[in-house]
């Protein structure tokens, strides 16, 4: 009964917000598609998704476009701000002595989640956001407990790199949803500061304590972002039961 009743506010939320974002697809001035995407509610939207589907299937095109935007998981990212409208290139298929072709046609699927936790639009959409959230934070407890534990016993700088090598390998499979990918490009990220470490003297501890307490530090800080961002991750864990 939980979960009938919490998948009945989501849907209800969604759709009495229902006008709230709009997308429409254009072209530049260089004739490239592109969507052009609008808040016109009157509060920022924290994240949002958008799907379209191939203008057939291919061995290039196989799978709809998806874009997502949150900044509970990108946390160097701006809300999308009341009337405020951007716009997202579309990939185009060029080949010689022929059109540019489009690979992918309207409808455009939208959905949102606005700062203060209410939602809108398509709730397949809205369920693939709140996944994404959900697979970010267990990438930041992973490498949280990667590193702090490194940092313990002192792992060797080629040891360490390959572990979290492996890590981003588990999640880049191309049979993983986009939402289960999202930890790649951190546990990427980290493999590049590692690399990057100037060499310490023989017999030097690593990885360094000063590089374990900034990283553990800025991912801490991202942790609480995503555990106390709305709608509650915990509801949506219920939902999936």
């Amino acid at each position: 009964m939980t979960t009938v009743l919490l998948t009945a506010s989501l849907l209800a939320c969604a759709f009495s917000l229902g006008a709230q974002i709009t997308a429409i697809l254009n072209r530049s001035p260089d004739r490239v598609p592109e969507i052009r995407i609008k808040n016109h509610s009157t509060i920022s939207l924290a994240a949002y998704a958008v799907r379209m589907n191939p203008v057939f299937r291919s061995d290039a095109v196989n799978a709809p476009l998806m874009v997502f935007f949150d900044t509970a998981v990108d946390t160097m990212a701006t809300p999308f701000q009341p009337d405020q409208e951007r716009t997202i290139p579309l990939p185009i298929r060029r080949r010689p002595e022929r059109p540019v072709e489009d690979l992918f046609e309207p409808p455009i699927v939208t959905a949102g989640i606005f700062t203060d936790g209410n939602t809108t639009g398509d709730a397949a959409l809205l369920t693939r956001l709140m996944s994404r959230r959900s697979n970010m934070l267990a990438a930041v407890e992973m490498a949280l407990e990667t590193l702090s534990d490194a940092g313990r016993r002192n792992v060797p700088r080629n040891q360490l790199i390959e572990l979290f090598r492996k890590m981003a390998g588990s999640v880049s499979h191309w049979y993983l949803p986009p939402e289960q990918q999202v930890g790649g490009d951190l546990y990427r990220s980290i493999i590049g500061k590692l690399m990057n470490l100037p060499e310490e003297p023989v017999g030097s501890p690593f990885p360094p304590s000063a590089f374990v307490a900034e990283e553990t530090s800025m991912l801490n800080r991202q942790r609480v972002i995503l555990m106390e961002s709305q709608p509650s991750l915990a509801d949506a864990a219920l939902i999936g039961r």
